[in-house]
């Protein structure tokens, strides 16, 4: 009989789609090993525990976004890339809403997931010129704001993702980071 190698890769795709499909509450070792229908062993030599692995799918799922934004050359900043994480998440769907919108994660997902999304959007902030520039308080605040902005866009956009309107959403995105931004260094 040959054995399978269970890469971290594989494990992780894996965990993905099965997040999409059960949720993150169902996630657990003996859940995801009857998935892959695989014993708990390749979970548990890839990974320490459970929190490691929803850690590491979360991770994985930024890294993902950050990889195919950085294929693309965008001149509009923080505007482009709400653009590219709506459309980048029309495609994983379900995914976006178990990691962002479910409540039903365990409050360890919870912190896992917002510490995780909070240094991405810092170091999409830091990588601004212009926004780099503004206080630590100010920047926080556009933080929270333009992540309230990515999930509205992502959820209001849904149906209406179409070739024809990426131009008049990346204008629409484009107007409102701008207001977001200015109102920001304007309140200090």
């Amino acid at each position: 009989m040959r054995k399978t190698k269970f890469t971290k890769k594989m494990i992780l795709d894996k965990a993905a789609k099965f997040v999409q499909t059960y949720g993150f509450d169902e996630l657990t070792t003996r859940n995801l090993a009857d998935y892959m229908k695989m014993s708990t062993q390749p979970i548990y030599k890839q990974f320490d525990s459970m929190h490691d692995l929803k850690q590491a799918l979360v991770i994985n799922y930024f890294a993902k976004i950050n990889q195919s934004f950085a294929k693309v050359d965008y001149a509009n900043g923080l505007a482009d890339f709400a653009l590219h994480f709506v459309v980048y998440n029309q495609k994983c769907y379900e995914l976006f809403l178990h990691i962002f919108f479910y409540p039903q994660k365990k409050s360890t997902t919870c912190r896992a997931i917002q510490t995780i999304s909070q240094q991405f959007f810092y170091d999409l902030i830091q990588a601004d010129p212009k926004l780099c520039q503004l206080s630590t308080s100010q920047q926080q605040q556009l933080q929270e704001q333009y992540f309230l902005l990515l999930i509205g866009s992502v959820l209001t956009h849904r149906r209406f993702i179409e070739v024809q309107q990426e131009k008049v959403m990346l204008l629409q995105l484009n107007d409102l980071v701008d207001n977001l931004t200015q109102h920001i260094a304007k309140q200090n």
